[in-house]
């Protein structure tokens, strides 16, 4: 593995990048302890395969860009982690020591996307019925689709007023809307 350094030097009285020797890396990084973040050179570090091993080169780098640098590579290096913890398989792969060509044949998927499309616009229709019908309707179905069917009375008696035979005349009417649109 090589190691490349690329710092900021004065070369002919302009300020530019230059490889450093590991003595003046040193240096730095000992200088860089004492001060505080703000005052501290930056330095990014990219890594690549240069067919006989793998080089790394740490290249110095204003502040803001050493931001912008270590935000991206924080992200790709969670994602790396996380992605090393699962194994990825083509579904046009066969299966070792069996019979099958491919794990479509074996993996079996009841997910159709034309069904979960009309069912959105279905609710979505639904929706738009029940608020042209009564104002609450649009509420009782989130309740309803959320699980709460039985429970939502007493929430429902308390924000509306209502008494709790109202509320059930309520859902009674809402369900028989509900049955007659979806028979439509």
């Amino acid at each position: 593995m090589k190691t490349t350094y690329l710092v900021y030097k004065q070369v002919n009285g302009v300020r530019q990048l230059a490889a450093a020797t590991q003595e003046e890396w040193d240096a730095i990084l000992k200088g860089n302890r004492g001060l505080p973040v703000e005052k501290r050179r930056c330095f990014m570090k990219d890594c690549f395969d240069d067919g006989d091993g793998l080089d790394c080169m740490y290249i110095e780098v204003t502040a803001s860009e050493y931001r912008e640098w270590n935000i991206s590579n924080t992200v790709s290096q969670r994602k790396r982690k996380a992605g090393a913890l699962y194994t990825h398989l083509s579904l046009d792969a066969g299966v070792p020591d069996t019979d099958v060509e491919s794990l479509h044949e074996y993996v079996p998927s009841d997910f159709s996307l034309e069904r979960l499309t009309t069912d959105r616009i279905l609710i979505d229709e639904l929706k738009a019925a029940l608020r042209k019908w009564k104002p609450w309707a649009e509420e009782l179905l989130e309740l309803y689709l959320s699980g709460a069917k039985r429970s939502c009375t007493t929430e429902l008696c308390r924000k509306y007023q209502l008494s709790d035979r109202a509320v059930q005349k309520r859902k009674a009417a809402f369900e028989k809307f509900v049955l007659d649109f979806l028979k439509k």
